[in-house]
Order: structure tokens, then sequence, then C-alpha cells
């Protein structure tokens, strides 16, 4: 079965959205073929902002297939999960670190309190 994932890496049931502890493809634990992912990398410029799904993986690579069908490599750290799902379409909320400039995704939590962290996770434990 392609994508297919053994162990802690096993498909999970549903499509995920960012946590406290999973914000990005590389945090997340159970991943299921077709995920949904916001691309926040330049590595490729014009992709830079865009939604994909995420096709294969491994410790430092996540290929991610584009509406277009193009396919394209990632480091897992740079795919952002959805914040919530309306509809069956994946909603991404994003901010930028105001120490590091990354991009990160905020919980869907974050939203509805309206405490929208202005540093990613790892400089508000630094």
């Amino acid at each position: 079965m392609p994508g297919a994932e053994e162990g802690p890496f096993a498909q999970a049931t549903s499509f995920a959205v960012a946590t406290p502890e999973a914000r990005n493809l590389r945090d997340l634990r159970r991943r299921r073929y077709g995920q949904p992912v916001f691309v926040s990398s330049d590595q490729v410029l014009s992709r830079k902002g865009q939604v994909g799904t995420w096709e294969k993986f491994n410790v430092r690579l996540a290929v991610v297939k584009f509406p277009d069908n193009v396919l394209l490599g990632y480091d897992p750290v740079d795919l952002l999960l959805p914040t919530r799902y309306e509809d069956g379409k994946p909603v991404f909320e994003t901010h930028t670190c105001e120490l590091c400039r990354a991009a990160f995704a905020l919980t869907q939590q974050e939203v509805d309190e309206k405490k929208e962290p202005t540093r990613c996770a790892d400089c508000r434990d630094s």
C-alpha cells in the first residue's frame, strides 16, 4: 500500500490537525497517506504558502504532491498541519515567530481562545 508506515508511524484513522505537541509533519507520530500540509519553506519559492498532500516520508524527507501533480521533497519540519477542517477542507492558520522568523501552525484552541502565541515552540522553550 503506498505511503504505509509501520510502528509508531502507522497510519492514523483520520487526518491530523495541529496540536501543541505536533504542529508540523515531523512531529506528527501517526501519519496518514494524503495528509494535507502547508509548505512554509522557500526551498522552491513558487511553492511557499501552497497546500499539498503528503505522499511519502522518511526522517529527513517528505514528498508532497500538489494539485497540479508536481511532486517535491521537503524537510518535514517545513510542512505545517492544518488548524482545523471545514466541510472536509483543511484550514491553515499560521504565524511567524517574532524571534527566529520560522512559520508555525496555530491550534484550534489557540484560535478559539484568542491566545495566539507570538513565538514558536522552540523559542518558547529556550
